[in-house]
C-alpha cells in the first residue's frame, strides 16, 4: 500500500514540474498569449523628407497595444539623423499594425549621408521582437530658399524687373517656374522659366506689358508668384505685385535740354497738313508726372527785341462743360479752333517767352488769370476771369527755359505745378499762341490748329479740341 501511494506521489510531482512557470507564458488580459510586436520602415527619406514606419503585431489582441519608441542607435558607420515622431503609440484592440509617420529634421545639415534609427523601447499588452530597431536612410542635398522680388512700378517703357535670388548658393542649377499672370485688358508677357545657374544667387527677367489705348486712367496691380522649384525650395517671399500705373508718368527736368521729350509716354501735336492760318509754332508737347504737367514748343523767332507776348489757355478739369471761355475774336486771332461753347477755361495765362536770346522764367512778366465761377455764365474770358497778382505765384507754380537756334527755331520748356492750377483729375487740355507785339499781339502761331479752306475768311477755319492729355494720379 505504501509502495502504490509513493508511486502516485510521484507521478504527481513529474506531472506538476511539466507546467511553465506563469512568468514564462504570459497571457494578455483577455486571456491566451501575448502577441509579439515588431517594427519596419521605409528604406529611405522621400524627397519631402517624410518615410512612414509601421509597427504590427503577430496576432491580433483583445486589448489595445501600447508601445513606446525612442531614438536608437545608427548602423556603424553611419550618421545620426534626428527625426521627429510620436514616442507613444496605440495598436487598437483587433489590429495587427499600425503606421507612423517621420520626418527628418534637417535643419542646419551638411550635404552627406545619414540615418535615423527608431526602436521598440517597451511594449504593453505584447512582447517586443529581437532588435526591435528600424533604419531609414537620408542622402541630403543642400536645397536653398528660393525668393522672389519685383519692381513696384511698370515704367515707363513699360516693362518691370523680376528677380528670383537664392539665399546661398548651391551646387546644382536652380529651376524657378513663374506662374501665369491673369490681368483683363492687358497682355504681359515675361519667362516662365528662370534658371539660377549652380554657384550663382540670383538671375533677373523683364516683364513687358502691352497697354492698349483704350485702357482707362487707374492704377493695376499685377501679381507674380513661384509655381514651381527645382533644386532649392520656396523661401517666406514666394510671390510680388507689380503696380501699373496708367497713363505713366514722365519726369522733365526744365533745364533748356530736350532730350527728355522724346520719351515714348510724350503726347504730341503738330501742324495739319493743308493750309493754316498760323503756322510759327511748328510742334507742341504734353508730359506729366503725380505732381508736374510739362508743356514743350517748337517755333519760329524772330529775334524780337522785347518780350514775345504768350498766352496759355488751361482746362484744368478736363471738362468743357465748366470754366470760361475766349471770346470769338482776340487781337484779331478768329476763334475757333476752340469753339464757344467747347472750351471750359479755368485759367487763361498772359505772360512771355522771350527775354534777350533766351527764355529764362515765366513769372516776371504778365498776368495769370483763374475762373470765377460766381461770375454770370457766358461771359468772355476777360468777364469771368480773376487776374492774380505777380507777387501770388512764382517759379514754383510755373516756370519755363528754352532759347533761339541759330535758324531762328526756338524750343522752350515749360513746368506747371499741378496743386497750384488744380489739376488734380484724371485729363486736362491746353492750348498755347504766340503773337507778334509789334504788330497789336497779331497771332502767328497756334496749336492745336485745324487747317482753313479760305486764308481770308478766318471763320473758314477747321474746328477741333484742344490738346488734351491723360494725367497720372496727382500727389499732393
Amino acid at each position: 500500500m505504501k509502495k502504490v501511494l509513493f508511486t502516485l506521489t510521484s507521478l504527481m510531482i513529474a506531472f506538476a514540474s511539466c507546467e511553465k512557470a506563469p512568468e514564462d507564458n504570459p497571457q494578455n488580459p483577455a486571456g491566451g498569449a501575448e502577441p509579439t510586436v515588431s517594427i519596419s520602415a521605409d528604406q529611405t527619406f522621400a524627397e519631402d523628407n517624410t518615410a512612414k514606419l509601421t509597427l504590427t503585431l503577430s496576432a491580433a489582441a483583445e486589448a489595445d497595444v501600447k508601445v513606446t519608441l525612442a531614438k536608437g542607435d545608427v548602423e556603424s558607420g553611419k550618421t545620426a539623423l534626428t527625426a521627429d515622431f510620436d514616442k507613444n503609440i496605440t495598436i487598437k484592440a483587433g489590429e495587427t499594425k499600425v503606421v507612423v509617420d517621420v520626418e527628418a529634421d534637417t535643419f542646419g545639415l551638411e550635404a552627406g549621408e545619414y540615418q535615423a534609427a527608431i526602436k521598440i523601447a517597451s511594449a504593453e499588452g505584447a512582447k517586443v521582437a529581437d532588435n526591435a530597431v528600424a533604419y531609414i536612410n537620408y542622402s541630403y542635398e543642400f536645397k536653398p530658399d528660393v525668393n522672389l522680388y519685383a519692381d513696384e512700378q511698370v515704367s515707363g517703357d513699360r516693362t518691370a524687373k523680376i528677380r528670383v535670388a537664392l539665399v546661398k548658393a548651391t551646387t546644382k542649377d536652380v529651376k524657378v517656374t513663374l506662374a501665369d499672370v491673369e490681368l483683363s485688358g492687358l497682355t504681359v508677357s515675361y519667362e516662365k522659366s528662370v534658371t539660377i545657374p549652380a554657384g550663382q544667387t540670383e538671375a533677373e527677367i523683364t516683364m513687358t506689358v502691352d497697354v492698349p489705348a483704350s485702357l482707362a486712367p487707374g492704377i493695376y496691380p499685377i501679381k507674380v508668384k513661384i509655381d514651381a522649384v527645382e533644386n532649392a525650395v520656396k523661401g517666406n517671399v514666394s510671390e510680388a505685385t507689380i503696380n501699373l500705373s496708367y497713363p505713366f508718368g514722365v519726369n522733365i527736368s526744365i533745364d533748356g535740354v530736350f532730350d527728355d521729350w522724346n520719351d515714348k509716354n510724350v503726347v504730341t501735336w503738330t501742324l495739319p497738313d493743308g493750309q493754316v492760318l498760323y503756322d510759327d509754332i511748328k510742334e507742341l508737347k504734353l508730359a506729366a508726372n503725380e505732381k508736374y504737367v510739362y508743356m514743350y514748343a517748337k517755333f519760329f523767332d524772330a529775334g524780337y527785341s522785347f518780350n514775345m507776348p504768350v498766352n496759355i489757355y488751361i482746362d484744368a478739369d478736363g471738362n468743357p462743360a465748366t470754366g470760361g471761355m475766349t471770346p470769338a475774336t482776340d487781337n484779331n486771332t478768329a476763334y475757333p479752333p476752340y469753339a464757344a461753347d467747347n472750351q471750359g477755361l479755368e485759367w487763361y495765362l498772359e505772360m512771355s517767352f522771350h527775354d534777350g536770346d533766351k527764355y529764362n522764367d515765366m513769372y516776371s512778366w504778365g498776368t495769370i488769370y483763374q475762373y470765377n465761377p460766381d461770375s454770370a455764365p457766358g461771359l468772355s474770358v476777360f468777364g469771368n476771369l480773376i487776374a492774380l497778382s505777380v507777387g501770388t505765384y512764382d517759379g514754383s507754380q510755373i516756370s519755363c527755359v528754352g532759347s533761339i537756334g541759330d535758324d531762328n527755331i526756338a524750343q522752350v520748356e515749360i513746368q506747371f505745378n499741378r496743386s497750384f492750377f488744380n489739376i488734380k483729375g484724371q485729363k486736362a487740355r491746353f492750348s498755347l499762341k504766340i503773337m507778334d507785339g509789334m504788330n497789336n499781339w497779331n497771332c502767328i502761331g497756334i496749336l492745336p490748329q485745324g487747317t482753313a479752306s479760305n486764308l481770308e475768311d478766318p471763320t473758314t477755319r477747321e474746328q477741333v479740341d484742344m490738346a488734351t492729355i491723360n494725367l497720372p494720379t496727382f500727389v499732393e
